[in-house]
């Protein structure tokens, strides 16, 4: 795993300044799909240090979201209306407009309420382009932090103490997986009820 993460470390750093650039698309793309954003996040503090990485990660997190945002909103929200009710579709509305940017904000703060999800949800309401953009510019800024800033940790600790940094890593990215797979099977249970 190590050695994976400083092949590829060498590979961004060698391209030089488009290295950025693709770091960013990384994080755009997982951004658009549902993949655990956490893993690239901490690879961008661990190879770009905590400010570009941080920067990094804030921006492709914001593109992807809004791409994630604008399909749903195109293409998502005409096959709902297919499928859904008006009254239904009227009610989630409703709620959505009633919650206002408060509710918004703090769903992008709970770690429970997956990032993709929430994109491509919102994208389903009327919400408004401005609102939602402001509120996950601002909300995402806690766990890009948080993330960025581990990887960044990680990287001195794999310099000073590699075994003990491979280890923390692993055991990560085992906590990780077994979120990710918890959340599945939540979602899974309350598809079958629903």
């Amino acid at each position: 795993m190590a050695e994976l993460i400083n092949d590829f470390g060498y590979w961004i750093h060698s391209l030089g300044a488009w290295g950025v650039p693709l770091a960013v698309l990384l994080m755009t793309a997982v951004a658009v799909l549902p993949i655990p954003a956490e893993i690239p996040a901490m690879l961008n503090g661990m190879l770009f240090g905590p400010v570009l990485g941080l920067i990094i990660t804030w921006t492709g997190a914001l593109i992807g979201a809004f791409i994630s945002f604008e399909l749903s909103r195109r293409y998502g929200r005409p096959l709902v209306e297919r499928f859904v009710s008006a009254r239904a579709i009227g009610r989630i509305d409703r709620l959505v407009s009633a919650a206002s940017w408060p509710g918004l904000l703090i769903a992008r703060l709970i770690p429970a309420i997956a990032f993709t999800a929430l994109n491509w949800g919102i994208g389903l309401t009327e919400c408004s382009r401005q609102r939602f953009l402001w509120t996950t510019a601002v909300g995402i800024v806690p766990g890009a932090i948080l993330f960025v800033a581990s990887g960044e940790g990680v990287a001195r600790l794999y310099q000073n103490h590699p075994t003990t940094a491979i280890t923390v890593s692993a055991l990560a990215l085992a906590l990780i997986v077994l979120l990710a797979l918890r959340d599945y099977r939540i979602e899974t249970r309350s598809e079958a009820r629903g």
